[in-house]
């Protein structure tokens, strides 16, 4: 093998920095465009159009979440759009930061998944406050417990809640959460890495914690909606004539059906002297203010909602209820 002398060096260096020879431009009169053949069908991906619908929907996802996680978390949420783009799905697990936390969701009636990327001290933040803490994290972060990720998928439970009801307006999709993993090593590659999926980038704001959520939604996925995401007019007609489906309506009663509220019936009122009150022995007798023919008031959440009357049912204590207070009563 022979070796270049320094002429040629020298000369292979001017031509690398655009000295010496004519650049090919000059040369045949045509301009040279840099051309990455991974990717070589990204301009056949989506458009401009549907990136704006994923925009738009996105924007509305970020307004139902904040009304949502609000009360959840029991404080002040704010998520909004950093960027919505185009990229190959290898670009993605790249940018994935790390420690995160990497849910993989279905998005049935459409093929494959979806992916919703959290970063993990927001995820400990989040849990945090679900214990009833103030929000904080571990100085040191690490994998979830069993009992932290049952939390956290509970958590994205919801917010997919938020995320269907903001798809509505186009299709009506069943999300459900199929994996939930720490390390993007370990979350199954549902396409190729040469793939072109969407990637949507938010800031999420919970409390005084700040974090990312990243979703990723494959080309693939959103192929067969191609074009009601690029004919979708966002518009209060379109709001209007979507309105709320069925299943809208009744995954609202469940809902509200699951809701807890406490109960409380008052059985009178008397005054004692505190000498009386420490004297108290089992068996004393203390006179209310109450008739025994007389409704006692039944309070909802501490208010009143019923009149009732006492009662005894298999060893347990029970209420009758005599009457329904009204908006006219109070």
């Amino acid at each position: 093998m022979s070796s270049l002398s320094q002429e040629e060096i020298d000369a292979l260096i001017n031509q690398l920095s655009g000295e010496g020879a004519p650049a090919k431009e000059a040369i045949d009169g045509r301009r040279v465009k840099s051309f990455d053949f991974r990717f070589n069908k990204r301009l056949d991906k989506f458009t401009n159009n549907q990136l704006q619908t994923l925009r738009t929907l996105h924007e509305n996802f970020t307004r139902l979440l904040n009304n949502s996680l609000s009360v959840y978390l029991r404080t002040r949420v704010e998520a909004t759009i950093v960027s919505i783009e185009q990229i190959s799905y290898g670009d993605f697990i790249a940018s994935i930061g790390i420690p995160s936390i990497l849910g993989i969701f279905s998005m049935d009636p459409l093929p494959g998944s979806g992916i919703v990327q959290v970063d993990l001290n927001l995820v400990f933040s989040i849990i945090d406050r679900l214990l009833g803490g103030p929000g904080w994290f571990p100085n040191k972060l690490r994998d979830l417990t069993d009992i932290e990720r049952t939390l956290m998928q509970r958590f994205m439970a919801r917010m997919l809640n938020s995320y269907r009801e903001s798809w509505n307006y186009l299709l009506t999709l069943s999300l459900k959460i199929e994996a939930l993993d720490s390390n993007p090593q370990f979350i199954p590659r549902i396409i190729p890495l040469d793939q072109i999926v969407a990637y949507i980038s938010m800031e999420l704001k919970i409390g005084d914690m700040a974090g990312v959520m990243n979703f990723c939604l494959p080309y693939l996925v959103l192929q067969s909606i191609g074009q009601q995401l690029t004919e979708f007019q966002w518009s209060p007609t379109v709001i209007a004539g979507r309105g709320m489906t069925e299943e809208d309506i009744a995954q609202l009663t469940r809902n509200v059906e699951r809701a807890a509220v406490e109960v409380e019936v008052e059985l009178g009122r008397t005054t004692v002297s505190l000498r009386d009150l420490v004297a108290l022995q089992e068996g004393d007798i203390v006179v209310f203010d109450k008739l025994t023919n007389e409704p006692l008031s039944a309070k909802v959440n501490e208010k009143e909602k019923f009149q009732v009357f006492p009662g005894i049912n298999k060893d347990q204590l029970t209420m009758q209820v005599s009457h329904v207070l009204t908006s006219e009563d109070e």
